[in-house]
């Protein structure tokens, strides 16, 4: 029967693609990471989760934030890729890639001096093609401009954090 909810086996609490209007919050996940990551000068996937869709027709809005040490003239770039199985590279599918994020302009954001700070985005995927029960990994990407260090998160007298949150929404 359309539009109950499925509590069967593994399934349970998955919600069909037609209970509830467009803009409903359907799933909400909250990740979070305190290692230590030296950027390199190639993208890197730092951190990387999944969800797996309780709806046919859905978006994927994902909020990162995360806390980065950069030395006097550091700069760094940041991106967000989605795949449909774990091991996310920049070849899949972009989602966040604002900014000049070349290979010669990677900085999202850049520093004459040397300190922390908390940076963040917030993406919207908008899916198509996908059935319920689907798995999405998405991964996080950074890496720093050039030889100056850069690290993402830092690691200073208490641990820096990345934090990664996925919300499904209903179309």
């Amino acid at each position: 029967m359309s539009g109950i909810i499925d509590t069967v086996g593994s399934k349970s609490g998955i919600i069909g693609s037609d209970v509830y209007p467009a803009g409903h919050v359907l799933q909400v996940l909250q990740f979070e990471v305190t290692e230590t990551n030296a950027l390199t000068e190639t993208f890197v996937n730092l951190y990387e989760n999944s969800i797996t869709l309780k709806s046919a027709s859905s978006d994927i809005f994902v909020y990162m934030s995360f806390q980065a040490w950069l030395y006097a003239g550091a700069g760094f770039g940041w991106k967000l890729y989605r795949n449909n199985s774990a091991t996310v590279t920049t070849s899949h599918t972009a989602v966040w890639t604002k900014n000049a994020l070349s290979d010669t302009n990677p900085e999202t954001v850049w520093n004459n001096d040397q300190g922390a700070g908390v940076w963040s985005c917030f993406a919207k995927d908008s899916l198509s093609g996908f059935s319920i029960y689907d798995e999405l990994f998405y991964g996080f990407f950074a890496r720093k401009k050039d030889s100056a260090i850069v690290k993402l998160p830092h690691d200073n007298t208490e641990d820096g954090f990345i934090n990664m949150l996925m919300m499904e929404v209903a179309k």
